[in-house]
């Protein structure tokens, strides 16, 4: 079987991304939460980008995926184009704002949300208004027909990566990705 995990970035030693934004607009994971795994369309405009320190007070771009925005992640050129095929198909490439000088940054919102993948009966979840609260979920394995990157229906957030996904960042060299929380699938 293979595995599940989160996909998330590295905190502590690499720095991230935040969204600076004027007062009354929606800032982009809102954004990104309300499309619920549907493309952006004419309306979405590159959106601008602070650095946030690394737990140290550092100050660098020495990274290439930061998931402070999750659902809306912010990814480096290189990873794109070494990411292409996988990432791709499975969502849309944004246009972003940042101040870095020699490493560009861009963003990505996948949309290839898959249904019958939450096990109801296995994951920790509450109703709420407008969906569920997923505390943790367990997804179903069988159901999972996407080999490296998808997000499920019942999920507003979470994006999940398989071990195929984990070894192409790996082999690419690519930096800033945790691999460290897995979902179980039965």
């Amino acid at each position: 079987m293979k595995k599940i995990y989160l996909l998330s970035s590295t905190s502590g030693d690499t720095c991230s991304f935040i969204q600076d934004y004027p007062e009354g607009e929606e800032s982009i994971m809102g954004r990104a939460v309300d499309r619920s795994w549907h493309p952006f369309g004419n309306d979405y405009s590159a959106i601008t980008l602070e650095l946030s320190r690394n737990d140290f007070g550092k100050r660098n771009y020495q990274f290439d995926f930061s998931s402070a925005l999750n659902p809306f992640f912010v990814v480096s050129e290189d990873a794109i184009n070494k990411l292409k095929n996988i990432l791709e198909p499975r969502g849309q490439v944004l246009p972003v704002i940042t101040e870095s000088k020699k490493k560009k940054f861009l963003g990505y919102y996948p949309t290839n949300s898959l249904s019958g993948c939450f096990d109801m009966d296995k994951s920790v979840y509450r109703v709420a208004e407008r969906g569920l609260i997923i505390e943790r979920p367990v997804l179903v394995a069988s159901n999972i027909t996407d080999e490296y990157l998808f997000s499920i229906n019942e999920d507003i957030s979470r994006v999940f990566v398989t071990d195929k996904f984990k070894k192409r960042v790996e082999e690419a060299g690519l930096l800033g990705f945790d691999f460290s929380e897995e979902i179980p699938a039965v």
